[in-house]
């Protein structure tokens, strides 16, 4: 009995710039989950979460969301990730396009969670 054997790998890429893109990816992901997790319990019951609606109680949301771009930017990156470290031994292109929308969304987002923070100090 022969098992498939797949041409992609999920050995991480000791690439530099893949590497980068990782480090784009975690270190603001870490940041927004500390900042986060340490101004939780002194944030009101709602905050001004969905900006694309209309301005008032619409914009609203619990606290809790706040974990909601956390998640998506946690899921989106290993998921991206993990896609670019299969991709990397054949496709190097892709595997920095996926790497890098992970890090420009979680870069994004961080900045959107401090600027939603700091209207509570």
């Amino acid at each position: 009995m022969q098992f498939y054997h797949s041409q992609f790998q999920f050995k991480p890429p000791s690439d530099k710039y893949f590497q980068m893109f990782f480090l784009l990816w975690i270190v603001p992901f870490l940041i927004m989950l500390i900042l986060v997790v340490f101004k939780f319990f002194s944030l009101p019951p709602q905050i001004p979460l969905f900006y694309s609606r209309m301005w008032g109680e619409s914009q609203l949301a619990n606290k809790e969301f706040l974990f909601l771009p956390i998640a998506g930017v946690f899921l989106l990156g290993v998921f991206n990730n993990a896609l670019g470290m299969m991709f990397y031994p054949k496709d190097k292109l892709m595997s920095y396009l996926l790497a890098g929308a992970a890090s420009l969304v979680s870069i994004l987002s961080t900045i959107t969670i401090v600027n939603i923070l700091l209207l509570f100090i």
